[in-house]
């Protein structure tokens, strides 16, 4: 009897002392694989603009991304329904990339799509697309002496979700998720706890 109440005495605390190193291991556990999803690199900016109409399909395009992608295998890539006009190694300046485009004299009036594929300053690989529209009276592509390429309101556009992994946005989930399974991995540790010491 003498042991058992000694054993039963000491569950608590081993209890507390199992609680403390589970949730510790379950926050580095949801904290690591949180890191990945969160920090892949996005277009923050681009030229032409996001869903914008041009004129003329300007001779450079231009993607900038939230992070300093790495210098690796990195490429951008102009396409019409799914023909490629061009597929290039871009020229990286910080953030941003950018590639020159051929003239297109015959250019034809419809929607374009700029694809990429970076390494993120994470490491990992991400890929994505940026859509703009060829206006009907199009002249081709943009002279080289043109000011912005000619974009329509001239200025590149600005968006955060633009040209971004669709799973990219859902990275905060993760860590949400670790802290759901962490608290109640607690709860259910103290609930057993309680009723080691009430016995």
């Amino acid at each position: 009897m003498k042991k058992l109440a000694v054993g039963l005495s000491g569950s608590p605390s081993r209890w507390a002392r199992s609680v403390v190193v589970t949730g510790a291991t379950a926050l580095t556990v949801a904290t690591v694989l949180a890191a990945p999803a969160v920090a892949h690199d996005g277009v923050v900016e681009s030229n032409p603009a996001v869903n914008s109409t041009v004129n003329e399909i300007p001779r450079k395009i231009s993607l900038t991304f939230s992070g300093v992608p790495q210098d690796g295998f990195n490429s951008i890539a102009l396409t019409k329904d799914g023909k490629v006009i061009t597929r290039e190694k871009p020229h990286q300046d910080g953030k941003t990339l950018s590639i020159e485009v051929p003239e297109q004299k015959d250019a034809e009036p419809g929607e374009y799509t700029i694809g990429y594929q970076i390494t993120s300053s994470d490491g990992h690989a991400t890929r994505g697309a940026v859509k703009f529209n060829l206006a009907g009276d199009s002249q081709g592509t943009a002279n080289e002496g043109s000011s912005n390429g000619s974009t329509e309101g001239a200025d590149s556009g600005k968006s955060s979700s633009q040209g971004e992994d669709p799973l990219q946005g859902l990275g905060w989930l993760l860590p949400v998720a670790g802290i759901v399974v962490i608290g109640g991995a607690l709860v259910m540790a103290i609930a057993r706890w309680r009723n080691l010491k009430d016995d």
